[in-house]
């Protein structure tokens, strides 16, 4: 079982009071709320990632592997299911 990692975050007092609030009334914890946040951050990070990539493949299509580009995609779908 994997252990969580405890952190210190410095937020202005009034950021945190509104973030405090939003989990309440989404029936989370702080720590709960700012964990799916920074899920849903980390994940239209790495979809902007493969849109990206997949940009360069269409932009490019003589250099591309496109095997491999469709392999990545495939395995991103499945890990999401």
């Amino acid at each position: 079982m994997k252990q969580n990692v405890t952190l210190t975050l410095r937020l202005p007092p009034e950021l945190y009071q509104e973030a405090k609030r939003v989990a309440q009334e989404e029936g989370e914890s702080f720590s709960a709320f700012f964990r799916r946040l920074l899920a849903d951050e980390l994940r239209k990070v790495e979809e902007k990632k493969l849109f990206n990539s997949f940009s360069m493949v269409a932009e490019h299509t003589e250099e591309a592997d496109v095997d491999y580009a469709f392999q990545a995609q495939r395995e991103v779908i499945l890990e999401n299911e």
